[in-house]
């Protein structure tokens, strides 16, 4: 653990001295947020990042890279974006209010980013702007409800039902006028304690979908989960009548490099499952399921073969998943390296600094 947050505390460092050389005026801010902050973290933990460009050229920065079996992403998010999050137009709140400043080239930069933190809690703190917010959310839940009633596979119900519960959860906690500070990591747990007027049926519906045994009881617990949600906010979602496909186009060949850039990024979500399979937190290891899940998906157009993860998870007997995923990433690995891709992987610091990215 010690060893892990060495290599952290300096990628930090490498971040913040790579946009003072390289950058400095083409980056307004650069931004951590996440385990490396919140205290939450353990020996796989990477370093949550982003920064937001002031100049195309700044868009240059973004970066991924492994260093001892640890997958580390700079990325980019624009000023709009940033608005749209305190906005709550997405379920990514913790990047604008739980985050640490590790980089700002200009106060005025600064000072822009606190006024947008300002407008999140404004906007948590309005009654009827949440409960907008909390029933658009579910009207998103409603369509991917009415994707997963086309059933399918149990990895490909699983999936969807991951996705839905996750914005249910979500929809929940801004109509409580807050949001969840510590993301996936413990939705659950926060769900559970942090609203004590939240039926406990919402509660217990949640874990039920993700106890659930078969493509069957994925979809009933689901759907109920939908309509106990509803109920909560006295809302009525109507069903859609245009179903959209989810399927993913399979590429005709191999863009090696391209993959290579995603095991990069979702190198973390691996890791991810076997510390939750390890630890027995089968709700966190379904939860990083369905997110790795959906990256396996997207990943075929790009040449990458189908991968079934979801179906091997029982939260009685974790090791099938952990396994599995085992599987996968030594599989998706020898795919990308077998056919030219080059992952940008580190035994040690030491060897990081060598590359000179």
């Amino acid at each position: 653990m010690t060893n892990r947050k060495e290599i952290n505390d300096k990628v930090v460092e490498w971040i913040t001295n790579k946009v003072k050389t390289e950058y400095a005026s083409d980056i307004s801010l650069v931004l951590v947020y996440g385990s490396y902050i919140n205290g939450t973290a353990n020996d796989k933990s990477d370093v949550d990042c982003y920064y937001i460009p002031k100049t195309e050229r700044g868009y240059n920065l973004g970066i991924g890279f492994i260093i001892d079996g640890v997958g580390y992403d700079l990325f980019p998010i624009s000023w709009e974006r940033v608005v749209r999050i305190a906005d709550l137009q997405e379920g990514l709140l913790p990047l604008v209010g739980d985050v640490q400043v590790i980089y700002c080239e200009d106060l005025c930069d600064l000072e822009r980013f606190k006024d947008i933190q300002s407008k999140l809690h404004s906007n948590l703190a309005n009654d009827e702007y949440v409960k907008d917010i909390a029933r658009k959310r579910c009207e998103d839940a409603n369509r991917m409800c009415e994707l997963i009633k086309l059933g399918g596979s149990l990895s490909e119900v699983r999936k969807i039902a991951g996705h839905i519960i996750m914005t249910l959860a979500d929809a929940v906690a801004i109509y409580n006028h807050d949001y969840f500070h510590f993301g996936l990591k413990k939705q659950y747990e926060n769900l559970e304690s942090n609203f004590p007027d939240v039926p406990q049926n919402i509660v217990t519906g949640y874990k039920q979908v993700v106890t659930s045994l078969n493509e069957n009881d994925v979809i009933d617990r689901t759907i109920d989960l939908l309509k106990n949600v509803c109920d909560y906010m006295q809302i009525t979602v109507e069903s859609q009548v245009d179903i959209i496909s989810n399927k993913v186009t399979v590429a005709e060949g191999i863009n090696a490099s391209w993959l290579a850039g995603l095991y990069e990024e979702i190198s973390s979500t691996f890791n991810k499952i076997y510390v939750c399979c390890e630890s027995g937190n089968y709700i966190l290891a379904f939860l990083s399921a369905v997110c790795l899940q959906r990256e396996l998906d997207d990943a075929k157009e790009a040449g990458s073969p189908s991968y079934d993860l979801l179906s091997y998870f029982d939260y009685r007997e974790l090791g099938k998943l952990a396994e599995r995923t085992r599987m996968i990433e030594t599989d998706f690995v020898e795919l990308i390296t077998n056919n030219g891709g080059n992952i940008k992987a580190y035994a040690n610091w030491e060897q990081f600094v060598q590359a000179n990215l």
